[in-house]
């Protein structure tokens, strides 16, 4: 399963271009991101989702041990994110928020009295376990995966910081607009479309969880190469340069040097270039402006194997 081969596109092509420029508004760009720098994050996005399933299947494989195992589980996901662990608190935020608003959702759906509804952990008296609690528990053997859980996440802080600048100015058109970009992202109703547009073959299944983790690892690639883009515009900034040295933060982004262009009082945000996204790959993949430059070990793999989100 390890050399599990992709299947080929279907004759109608599916993409993703129009979802992905709504986040990257979403994320800050322009309302109306260019259509080529879109192109180039969907491929971009793309590949490394291929990247991503077939690692998974490498690890289903060790687990199955005895017998391939044609079905990625989340749990075979969600170990490739066991290095970094920042980015799978995010996930694990992501996951049981989307598990709280199922239960609402179900809640509201049913004819049961609101003032039967016991929860159970509510029951026994124990706290409710997060999601994928016990696999992590198990993984984690110094304890660090689950220490600082309510550390703050500067990569999210920053983001959150960049959409309130640019909603500041906005009138209630352009925030209405700017809010459903905000809510855009791969795990839609269509689940099929996502599994054809990655191409995964007849002989790799990918479980709800699986589908749910992949699709949001998706949108934070998106987000990721968003931020890095930010960071080379700035850097392109003489005038605005920021810290020397917070700048060498990959993920970095002033919000006191971030300063949009306002018309009339209105945001306007210059749209993002292929140029610019191109640069701020490179640089992500460059081995010699890595640790340890080209003695580094990701300098030894192919550039796309570097994952953006994992």
């Amino acid at each position: 399963m390890a050399e599990a081969s992709f299947s080929k596109m279907p004759d109608t092509e599916l993409d993703y271009t129009q979802e992905i420029r709504q986040m990257m508004h979403g994320f800050g760009d322009s309302n109306e991101p260019l259509l080529e720098s879109a192109k180039v994050i969907e491929d971009v996005v793309l590949q490394q989702m291929k990247t991503i399933v077939r690692r998974a299947c490498e690890i289903a494989d060790r687990r199955a041990s005895s017998k391939k195992n044609s079905v990625i589980s989340g749990e075979d996901i969600l170990f490739l994110l066991r290095k970094n662990k920042m980015k799978l608190r995010r996930l694990m935020k992501y996951l049981e928020l989307k598990e709280l608003g199922c239960s609402v959702q179900k809640m509201m759906t049913t004819d049961v009295p609101q003032n039967m509804i016991v929860e159970s952990d509510e029951i026994d008296g124990t706290k409710k376990k997060m999601p994928f609690q016990s696999f992590l528990e198990q993984i984690d053997n110094t304890g660090e995966l689950f220490e600082s859980t309510f550390a703050v996440d500067e990569v999210k802080q920053r983001r959150c910081i960049r959409a309130d600048i640019a909603a500041r100015s906005m009138d209630e058109v352009r925030y209405m607009k700017f809010s459903k970009a905000r809510r855009v992202s791969f795990a839609n109703k269509n689940q099929h479309k996502f599994n054809d547009w990655i191409c995964v073959g007849g002989d790799v299944t990918l479980s709800k969880q699986a589908y749910t983790i992949l699709s949001y690892l998706a949108y934070e690639t998106v987000a990721e190469i968003v931020d890095l883009t930010f960071l080379v515009r700035q850097d392109q900034s003489k005038l605005h340069g920021g810290d020397a040295i917070d700048r060498q933060r990959l993920s970095y982004v002033n919000p006191i040097t971030y300063k949009p262009y306002y018309h009339k009082n209105v945001y306007v945000a210059k749209p993002l270039t292929p140029s610019e996204i191109t640069e701020a790959l490179r640089r992500y993949w460059s081995p010699q402006l890595d640790i340890a430059g080209p003695f580094n070990r990701w300098s030894m793999r192919r550039p796309h194997l570097k994952l953006l989100s994992c």
